[in-house]
């Protein structure tokens, strides 16, 4: 069987290694990919976003199914267009993918469908968020509604930084369309959970949660990033009844609310959760694989659930099964390896000094090519992911934490404490 991964990420090649230990017999076609995923697939220049070479490509190489791994090639409606050639695909269509291209229009779903989340003001001007933000008070989240490669999310603790948060969106380029309307929203505490559904539409599979590390620093101080580290499980979410809400209150409702839309959702929904004293409320849906949760859930999720016969199902448009709780079957914790001055302006073509992954330890490229004269180098933000395994949360992390350490680039940055908040609360065993 033939597949076509779109997207050159460490998601990307997250998705090509679980689909290859699932299958050792397909044949991955991965567009563009990167150096990593080269050794399993075969890369092919043509952008995530060139949805006509996609098709092509697809068409002249009979692949059985794609999946789609980045938000910009579903937002543009890749899945609509392979549809209608009728070649299988992984993801939702144009309009399904608004649950996370427009954050008002998923604010909006939400509401209508009684789901729980944060309050918020939508906002096209400065006046207007001036005055969401002295209703709503501080600290408060200032978020562009559009697409902005996880960078469009502010928190502020001061009105003085919440209207600079606003006009760098509203009035200035800092994350150029998709800041046309943003949200003010309400400031919600807990503990961040992040959640894949694979879904057929109607019918789920919920995998094991992960969560998120988006502070640039240790001891989640620092801007927000595109996420520097994840890990999964998570203890706190290993309870059957908060699951069971989570689906109950949260997943059906909204689907449900899709296929009332006229725009049923099918492929991953990605459910970013706060965990507060008074329940799960949503932080935000994505509309595919989360990064870099991937690259902590898709190893820790066992061998024996075939993940990719369950997206090679929703590709083609079956119903799928329902199944109880996914099991993992060990612990797995990812340290992401960021490039000098990231998330501002991350510094390129830095030569990487990579050696071989120690027993335990899987290294995932999410911004990395090969220079001309065949050098590995850093060409993007967030350079690589380094997966450690272990029996519990202590010996991942020492795992993660330790390889990345042995991998040498200028001024290459990672945070030490990936699942920091896990080991206070004392926990560590699968």
């Amino acid at each position: 069987m033939k597949v076509l991964i779109v997207g050159g990420g460490g998601r990307e090649h997250a998705l090509a290694w679980r689909l290859r230990r699932d299958d050792p017999s397909l044949q991955l076609f991965a567009a563009p990919g990167n150096p990593g995923m080269a050794d399993m697939a075969t890369c092919v220049p043509i952008a995530a976003t060139d949805v006509d070479g996609l098709l092509r490509l697809a068409q002249q190489e009979a692949v059985d199914w794609t999946l789609v791994g980045p938000e910009a090639p579903l937002a543009a409606g890749i899945v609509d267009r392979f549809r209608s050639a009728g070649l299988p695909i992984f993801g939702p269509t144009r309009a399904a993918a608004m649950i996370e291209a427009s954050k008002a229009f998923a604010k909006t779903l939400m509401i209508d469908a009684g789901v729980p989340t944060a309050r918020a003001v939508a906002c096209e001007s400065v006046a207007d968020a001036a005055r969401a933000i002295d209703e709503i008070g501080v600290p408060v989240v200032i978020k562009a509604s559009g697409l902005a490669a996880g960078k469009g999310v502010t928190v502020c603790q001061t009105v003085l930084d919440a209207r600079r948060a606003v006009s760098s969106m509203l009035a200035g380029t800092a994350v150029g369309a998709a800041g046309s309307t943003v949200l003010v929203e309400e400031f919600m505490d807990g503990d961040e959970l992040s959640v894949f559904v694979l879904t057929d539409g109607t019918q789920v599979v919920v995998l094991p949660p992960a969560q998120d590390h988006k502070r640039l620093l240790d001891g989640d101080r620092g801007p927000n990033t595109g996420g520097m580290g994840a890990f999964c499980p998570v203890a706190i979410a290993q309870s059957v009844e908060l699951m069971s809400d989570i689906e109950r209150r949260i997943v059906r409702p909204t689907l449900a609310a899709m296929r009332a839309r006229g725009t049923p959702f099918t492929g991953l929904l990605y459910v970013g959760l706060m965990l507060t004293p008074t329940g799960p409320r949503v932080v935000e849906f994505n509309c595919r694989f989360g990064d870099p949760e991937t690259e902590a859930v898709l190893p820790a999720v066992s061998a024996e659930i075939s993940l990719a016969d369950i997206m090679f199902q929703i590709a083609r448009g079956d119903a799928i099964a329902e199944r109880e709780a996914i099991p993992t079957s060990c612990v797995a914790v990812t340290t992401v390896l960021a490039a000098e001055r990231y998330p501002d302006a991350p510094a390129l073509g830095d030569v990487i000094d990579l050696p071989s992954p120690s027993p335990g330890v899987l290294v995932f490229h999410a911004g990395t090519q090969r220079s001309p004269n065949g050098s590995l180098v850093t060409a993007g933000g967030r350079v690589l992911a380094v997966t450690g395994l272990g029996a519990t949360l202590q010996e991942a992390q020492q795992r993660s934490h330790r390889f990345a350490e042995d991998i040498r680039f200028r001024e290459k940055h990672f945070r030490t404490d990936i699942g920091r908040r896990e080991l206070t609360r004392g926990a560590g065993a699968t």
